[in-house]
């Protein structure tokens, strides 16, 4: 039976070093307090997080042909997360991030795609999109395939078969800028993507300035989260305001994934926008009391949701 969401998107190994205030010099060494390893990539951390909120996930791709891709498949599936539609590709290590975290969960990443840079949206069979209730695609921008044609070609079958579409893009590192989305955006029922992400696609500087700019091009909704400040939207004709919990970020790394499954999770569960972006901002704050972005977030039922 297929799972109510589906997933695209990179699945990383995240070799997250904590606490990082500064590289060491050309052949120096400098001790830290902690390395730790854990699955990652915004498709793996969006799956994951729905897996513990209760919602069934499939997650689709390419592992790499190598120890950690299979462990992620044993990994995934022990976390009730649906792996028949990754696939191991031959050609193709695992994707790893290498992530500095600063004193304050800030990060700063070096990472390789492996794998996901291979994987084709054009690719996908319509019966893996038959019968879904939302189709997520995340890592716009770090996937090469993952061009805003091939995403409005995949969200445009999603909606003959009645699912809504979700889009949460990654920092445009060469420059493409908006022009590359449009075609996405107009087959997008919820963009997902943060301040910094529409600072830079818009040049507005102000939340309500990126949103404006923004919403014309989207089928749906635009929701811009603001971290700790918690997000906003347009809903009843004026920008809404939802605030994140009060929470102490140890690690920030998947926050905004984070976010996108409590925001997916809502959706499913039959919320009305603003109520799913809140469990967005809920499951976001789980997030950054601890390193990934899902060990600590709990269950729909466990918070009394839905």
């Amino acid at each position: 039976m297929l799972a109510d969401v589906l997933c695209f998107g990179n699945l990383q190994l995240d070799i997250l070093c904590r606490t990082v205030t500064a590289l060491p010099p050309p052949g120096g060494l400098q001790m830290i307090n902690a390395i730790d390893f854990a699955l990652s990539g915004n498709a793996g951390n969006v799956a994951a997080v729905l897996a513990r909120l209760g919602i069934g996930v499939d997650l689709a791709g390419y592992i790499g042909a190598d120890i950690f891709g299979e462990q992620f498949r044993t990994i995934l599936s022990q976390m009730g997360i649906g792996t028949e539609l990754l696939q191991c590709h031959a050609a193709g290590g695992t994707g790893t991030s290498v992530i500095a975290l600063s004193p304050s969960g800030e990060r700063s990443i070096l990472f390789v795609n492996g794998a996901n840079a291979l994987f084709d949206l054009h690719a996908v069979p319509d019966s893996w999109l038959q019968g879904r209730r939302v189709v997520s695609v995340g890592s716009v921008f770090v996937l090469p395939q993952f061009t805003g044609e091939a995403v409005a070609h995949l969200f445009k079958r999603a909606h003959s078969y009645g699912a809504k579409t979700v889009l949460n893009i990654c920092w445009d590192g060469q420059g493409q800028g908006l022009s590359f989305l449009l075609a996405a955006l107009a087959q997008t029922d919820y963009f997902v993507l943060s301040y910094d992400e529409g600072r830079q696609l818009t040049g507005h500087t102000e939340a309500r300035g990126i949103v404006a700019r923004l919403q014309p091009y989207v089928r749906g909704q635009v929701i811009l989260t603001l971290g700790s400040a918690g997000c906003c939207l347009f809903a009843e004709e004026r920008l809404q305001h939802i605030p994140a919990l009060p929470v102490e970020a140890t690690d920030c790394t998947g926050a905004g994934d984070g976010f996108t499954a409590g925001l997916i999770a809502g959706l499913v569960e039959g919320l009305s926008l603003p109520d799913a972006a809140g469990l967005g901002c809920k499951v976001a704050s789980f997030a950054v009391t601890g390193p990934g972005a899902y060990p600590r977030v709990p269950s729909l039922a466990e918070m009394k949701i839905g």
